[in-house]
């Protein structure tokens, strides 16, 4: 059997639990008595999730430092930014104004 199909068996078994457990709350909570729980379909042996190692949390925490970034940016380098990108709106606004004056009386 293919590790693929014990995984997916595997899955279906605990979401199977998992509906089985919601139904008797429900049951529970409306008053009901709770219904008899179907045994789940596969007869297949279900594995326990292979459990994490030191190894694997050492690993883990290789990679995620790898992608993380040591940026900091000061408060100043934000304000700075903010004025840059004010003027920079403010002569893009100037430049629409100035053309759409030079168009419009250039039809005149």
């Amino acid at each position: 059997m293919s590790d693929r199909l014990k995984d997916l068996q595997r899955q279906r078994a605990l979401a199977q639990e998992q509906l089985a457990w919601i139904d008797a709350e429900i049951a529970k909570a409306s008053g009901q008595a709770p219904a008899p729980s179907q045994p789940a379909i596969s007869s297949a042996p279900v594995a326990p999730p292979p459990r994490g190692t030191a190894e694997t949390a050492r690993l883990a925490d290789e990679i995620l430092a790898q992608y993380q970034s040591e940026t900091v940016t000061s408060p100043k380098d934000v304000k700075r930014g903010c004025y840059v990108y004010f003027v920079l709106a403010f002569v893009l606004v100037g430049l629409a104004v100035a053309a759409l004056y030079f168009y419009s009386g250039s039809k005149h």
